[in-house]
């Protein structure tokens, strides 16, 4: 059930990932050529973008869990026996999953109370909603990843940071 979760969910961040690093990258350009070449600009494109560059760090917080790429103290990993280094890897997953449940409630609060009250964006005249409907739904992806790490961690042998430092090397090789 994880693999097959786990590759859905891998495709349809990368997918994400790449629209909206591709709508900020185009619209970035066009506005460039308007703003140099026709000496004019176009009034809606610094919103996109950042709203773009927005959600790609929402959905780059999920991949950065799947990866093991967020910054991360190891000088305890590497004093403690790999039993040990098993429960912290745990127990950073279980802060993980209480971090990301509160972004999945007040995300989803923020998302249902801009609704209702119908606010709109400053240029685009689009439901404010939308663009923190992202931080809820974040959340449930982070959760979803920080289950996994809770699973591989469980499921994996422990080992120590020797270990995993030379496979690392030998991945690079």
């Amino acid at each position: 059930m994880f693999e097959a979760l786990n590759k859905v969910i891998d495709f349809l961040e990368s997918v994400a990932m790449v629209a909206f690093m591709s709508i900020a990258t185009i619209i970035t350009t066009i506005q460039v050529v308007y703003r140099y070449g026709f000496n004019g600009s176009l009034f809606w494109a610094e919103e996109v973008v950042i709203y773009s560059i927005i959600c790609m760090s929402f959905v780059g917080a999920s991949m950065g869990v799947r990866h093991g790429v967020h910054i991360s103290v190891d000088v305890l990993n590497a004093f403690v026996s790999p039993a040990i280094n098993r429960w912290l890897h745990i127990i950073a997953a279980v802060l993980g999953i209480a971090f990301a449940g509160f972004l999945v409630y007040y995300g989803f609060h923020l998302y249902f109370n801009t609704l209702g009250r119908g606010q709109l964006t400053a240029a685009l005249r689009l439901p404010m909603a939308w663009f923190y409907l992202p931080i809820g739904i974040s959340g449930i992806l982070l959760i979803l990843r920080y289950l996994w790490v809770i699973h591989e961690a469980w499921t994996k042998p422990p080992v120590t940071l020797a270990e995993e430092l030379a496979a690392e090397k030998d991945k690079l090789v």
